[in-house]
């Protein structure tokens, strides 16, 4: 594996790490109970504030590792299948010991149209329009690239934060035109910038001041009576736009040597989207945190570290379970791919590949 990939892999981690924390912050209902200006409350909103990239960062890093590459069916199947396995086993066991409804069995067979997670309702879309993006992408010169990144952010981000109306299909940042205008920002990075660096330390500076001036605005709509105080926690906000760009920039130029623990990053790396499906399932997700008390200790001194070390012990589980998953999988995979479903899948797929495949002039770039 590649220096960047590693590193990248990092970015996946600690991503999903904010993720938790802040599911644990805002399901847990910790930051609700939490009283204005209380030392607690500026670390909710500061752990916040630097969190904002998560899913943007997540998103890129789709961008930048399918930008220029051929479409995989079987990569997409395999998505659905992890989606679909925790959808429907977790709506059994609550079906079992709690209860489901008619339309929670529905939403569990049908989980990416159903929106039952949201990420991997757009991600699907985003995955599916990729081969495409990428076409056009590889065959925009530079100018041209930066012209057409230069208006989607103004149609997705600055206009948003200006009139506050959804003009463009674009409302907070968890919509299908955000996603793949992150995914051509991470094509551009790919296709048209060196490594350097430089860009780490810069990257960084501009990462943690951008953060921080997200902080401030949610002080000053406080003390100014503004009602969305969040606002530019919202993913397509500005700021958040700069952070997102300015950290993946410099995770991309971050020194790093090859060590023992590549493999261990890469398996937990590679187990970081099932840590999301496992414990944000909106039939458990309030279950989850309530097991750990975390409202009952979010008037206490230590509320927002507590919250902290909470997520670190449920990414820690959920990450054992998606192992767990993908052994049982792999084991399957053998038989089920010798199977006559298997066998069909396979030439579906190679089929969907061979329509979605780049020109032989793509690849010579």
């Amino acid at each position: 594996m590649k220096k960047r990939q590693v590193n990248f892999e990092l970015l996946r981690i600690l991503c999903m790490y904010m993720i938790v924390v802040g599911h644990c912050l805002f399901h847990g209902r910790v930051t609700a109970k939490l009283g204005y200006g209380t030392t607690n409350y500026f670390l909710s909103y500061l752990i916040q504030s630097f969190s904002v990239v998560h899913v943007n960062c997540f998103v890129m890093l789709a961008g930048y590792f399918s930008i220029d590459r051929n479409f995989h069916a079987q990569r997409l199947l395999r998505f659905w299948k992890q989606v679909f396995f925790y959808s429907v086993s977790i709506c059994l066991i609550c079906g079992v010991f709690v209860g489901v409804t008619a339309a929670d069995v529905v939403r569990a067979v049908f989980p990416v149209s159903s929106g039952t997670y949201w990420f991997a309702s757009v991600y699907m879309g985003l995955s599916l329009l990729m081969p495409f993006a990428g076409m056009i992408a590889v065959r925009l010169t530079k100018r041209q690239y930066r012209y057409l990144l230069a208006l989607l952010a103004v149609f997705l981000s600055i206009n948003h934060m200006i009139f506050r109306v959804n003009a463009y299909g674009n409302y907070a940042g968890r919509e299908l035109p955000w996603f793949l205008f992150l995914a051509l920002l991470a094509g551009y990075i790919k296709l048209h910038t060196k490594e350097d660096r430089r860009y780490f330390r810069y990257g960084f500076g501009v990462y943690a001041a951008a953060s921080l001036a997200v902080l401030a605005s949610v002080y000053l709509s406080v003390k100014m009576h503004q009602e969305d105080i969040g606002y530019f926690l919202n993913y397509n906000s500005p700021l958040a736009l700069v952070a997102t760009f300015s950290l993946f920039l410099c995770v991309r130029n971050m020194p790093w040597k090859e060590s023992r623990m590549d493999g261990v990053i890469r398996k937990t790396a590679g187990a970081a989207f099932g840590v999301y499906l496992l414990h944000d399932n909106y039939l458990i997700r309030y279950l989850v945190w309530d097991t750990f008390r975390a409202s009952k200790v979010a008037r206490t001194h230590w509320a927002v570290v507590y919250a902290a070390v909470v997520a670190v012990v449920v990414y820690l589980v959920c990450t054992c379970l998606e192992l767990l998953r993908q052994w049982m999988f792999q084991k399957a995979e053998n038989r089920y791919a010798k199977s006559k479903i298997g066998r069909w899948e396979q030439k579906f797929c190679s089929r969907l590949d061979c329509m979605m495949e780049m020109p032989d002039d793509v690849h010579r770039r």
